[in-house]
């Protein structure tokens, strides 16, 4: 049971570490979002992950996603797998595939479930063996090991654990 700090209703939907309910997350944006912002900091620190996209005004300009950061010298991206070392960028290219990869039942749990052609038959006869849910067939779930987003109570947290694991998976050994 938690307590929003901006209205101070008690529900059980309201996370203690947030802090803010729904509504007012919602309804009062401009005045919540400082305090939703050191929250994610904070949450990313732990991982060793940069609180917000660097923006050094000396850094290596990162276009690989929306986020644009600036990368100074010896830091990483927003993403935490891009960085910067003697002045180049390294990290995140198609030959540095940080990633892991394991067979999923179907029909999945996948977040694209609702497009999945094995899991609604959508698909049939082209892309899937059935006009329904495919139980008994697998698919390839692929997630790399970095992230732009910044999903406070994001399902794959764990990546973020793995985010500075070095490794590689080449798209060869992908394919296999």
């Amino acid at each position: 049971m938690g307590t929003c700090r901006y209205c101070e209703k008690t529900a059980v939907t309201i996370s203690d570490l947030l802090g803010f309910c729904g509504d007012c997350v919602r309804d009062n944006f401009p005045q919540v979002q400082s305090e939703i912002e050191s929250v994610h900091g904070e949450s990313r620190l732990r991982y060793g992950l940069p609180p917000h996209p660097p923006r050094s005004e000396k850094g290596v300009a990162c276009q690989l996603c929306f986020h644009r950061c600036q990368i100074p010298e010896g830091g990483v991206g927003f993403c935490g797998i891009r960085s910067v070392v003697g002045g180049k960028l390294k990290g995140g290219r198609p030959h540095e595939g940080n990633l892991s990869y394991y067979y999923d039942p179907l029909p999945t749990n996948c977040v694209a479930d609702f497009v999945c052609p094995a899991s609604r038959g959508c698909g049939y006869p082209d892309y899937s063996v059935s006009r329904g849910p495919e139980h008994g067939y697998k698919n390839l779930a692929v997630f790399y090991q970095a992230c732009s987003f910044n999903c406070l109570y994001c399902q794959n947290y764990p990546f973020r654990e793995w985010t500075r694991v070095p490794g590689a998976t080449s798209a060869d050994e992908l394919a296999r």
